[in-house]
């Protein structure tokens, strides 16, 4: 019995100096159960703006076959269409980013072609690529989202390989570069004027919002998708067979690892330092026209450089003004360079 009470009397004086010890060095007690648990590999954080912002774009030679273009971006071989100008002289670079088409019915400029074609003719390289998953790309992300997240890349990787050397015909460094963006495309090159703009040296105001911090001039957009992430794909959803259940579905899961507000345009308005020009049709079933309303109100109050034109009875695809959008888009490069 004795010998009992002994061992209860050692048993407490250890448990008391243990826990002295624990709680007089920091030492803390593991839960076995605790090295079961993973941490998750966030794989689309690099896309968010302000790391993007560090990447920047990053250059590939860009091979020209024909009338198609290819170069390097994330690992991937990104396919497009290139229309050089069919007059003496060259006025500059347009970068052209098209809006949404089913993978069933695409072909290398769809969405752009018509526009190009007349930006080629007033003397400007047109450069529209087909993104990852389209044309002759190599596939997509299999992720939905980190699909969509990663089209601007593209767009920047396109804009440094310009910059880079390969066979276009430029005219030094200097040669100005125009972004050009329709419905979902808008979004991408909003996207991609705000990255830009942040990286871009600090300037005085005037000569930043001139473009003079960089070679790409200004952004012009048709009835662009403005809507802050992921609203702006999930307000698409309805036309869907099962209504958007999938799509909300991966956005759900992609709201329990990430900030969405890091990924949203109208998060970094403040960014852009180029002039924008923005066009939208009051018939247009695709994108409300309060949209367009809104962001160029925005851009306004901002103190950003921008020109709005509404045109009365015209569509998605600006018809039709089309006529007239693409006469203003010319005019508003040439008031740049």
């Amino acid at each position: 019995m004795r010998s009992k009470f002994s061992l209860l009397v050692l048993l407490i004086i250890l448990g008391i100096g243990f826990w002295w010890i624990i709680s007089h060095t920091g030492y803390v007690i593991l839960n076995p159960r605790d090295q079961d648990v993973t941490v998750k590999d966030l794989l689309y954080e690099k896309y968010s703006f302000e790391r993007l912002v560090e990447r920047g774009g990053i250059a590939s030679k860009i091979e020209i076959t024909g009338n198609k273009f290819y170069y390097q971006s994330e690992g991937r071989r990104i396919s497009g269409e290139i229309n050089l100008p069919s007059r003496p002289g060259l006025e500059g670079v347009v970068v052209m980013a098209r809006g949404y088409v089913d993978k069933e019915i695409y072909k290398t400029g769809i969405g752009t072609h018509n526009a190009a074609k007349y930006f080629a003719e007033q003397g400007y390289v047109t450069l529209a690529p087909d993104f990852s998953g389209y044309g002759e790309s190599d596939p997509e992300d299999p992720n939905a989202l980190g699909a969509r997240l990663s089209k601007p890349v593209e767009i920047l990787d396109l804009i440094a390989s310009i910059r880079a050397n390969n066979d276009l015909p430029l005219q030094g460094a200097e040669t100005p570069i125009f972004l050009w963006g329709h419905s979902n495309g808008g979004q991408i090159m909003l996207s991609v004027a705000e990255i830009i703009g942040k990286k871009a040296p600090s300037l005085p105001a005037q000569a930043s919002l001139r473009g003079q911090s960089s070679q790409v001039r200004g952004l012009t957009l048709w009835a662009p998708v403005s809507k802050p992430f992921p609203y702006n794909i999930l307000y698409y959803t309805d036309d869907a067979s099962d209504s958007g259940k999938w799509l909300r579905g991966k956005v759900a899961e992609f709201e329990q690892d990430y900030d969405v507000f890091n990924y949203s345009i109208d998060r970094y308005l403040d960014w852009i330092n180029i002039p924008v020009q923005i066009h939208q049709g009051d018939m247009d079933e695709a994108v409300p026209k309060i949209w367009s309303d809104n962001l160029a109100k925005v851009l306004k109050e901002k103190e950003k450089e921008v020109s709005y034109f509404v045109y009365p009875g015209a569509n998605h695809n600006m018809k039709p003004g089309w006529n007239k959008v693409v006469e203003r888009d010319v005019s508003f490069f040439t008031s740049l360079n």
